[in-house]
């Protein structure tokens, strides 16, 4: 987070409010719940060699103020006023793990509500033939991780930071949506 930007303000069905943005030295609202700011989130998955799906972990660095140490979503952050939101879904994942995705890459998986105030949208981007390194030049992220998509549920139990432990409507949308796109085949 980026003490001068102007996050952007949402109408609680999803459209962004013109010209309306909350200043990001005020932290992150919390109330009232007419002001709603909208987040974007990147979910990087590959198919490994094994034919395995698998979910790209940041870990939050030490010097971090919030959640240093835990595991967290591939990359992801506010939406900045005016920005579009898979401009701010490349810009995060730019930023945070140091990747170049263009807006055709991404994968709309969700859009849904948390934490009474934010909206979150939801993206998926196949790394699957590409190679490209992870760069961590924001001092953000200490590391990233390779995770199996079928133990998704006890590593994020384990390691994640404390809302993603909470968010099984995430990981269920991003389940149906690796069904729906041929990553995963349906149990029976």
């Amino acid at each position: 987070m980026h003490k001068d930007e102007m996050w952007q303000l949402y109408y609680p069905n999803g459209e962004p409010i013109s010209g309306a943005g909350w200043d990001s030295a005020r932290d992150n609202p919390e109330a009232p719940d007419t002001e709603i700011v909208g987040v974007a989130v990147v979910f990087v998955f590959r198919v490994n060699k094994e034919g395995v799906l698998e979910l790209l972990w940041q870990k939050r660095a030490a010097e971090v103020s919030r959640f240093p140490g835990y595991y967290d979503i591939s990359a992801g952050g506010h939406i900045n006023l005016g920005e579009s939101l898979t401009e701010a879904a490349v810009r995060e994942a730019r930023e945070e793990i140091g990747i170049k995705i263009t807006p055709d890459e991404l994968g709309l998986v969700t859009m849904r509500g948390f934490n009474k105030n934010r909206l979150a949208w939801v993206y998926a981007v196949d790394w699957s033939e590409r190679s490209e390194v992870f760069h961590f030049d924001d001092k953000e992220v200490e590391e990233v991780q390779w995770v199996p998509f079928e133990i998704t549920y006890d590593f994020v139990k384990k390691y994640a930071k404390p809302s993603l432990k909470k968010d099984e409507l995430t990981f269920e949308a991003l389940k149906v949506w690796f069904l729906q796109h041929g990553y995963l085949q349906s149990e029976g």
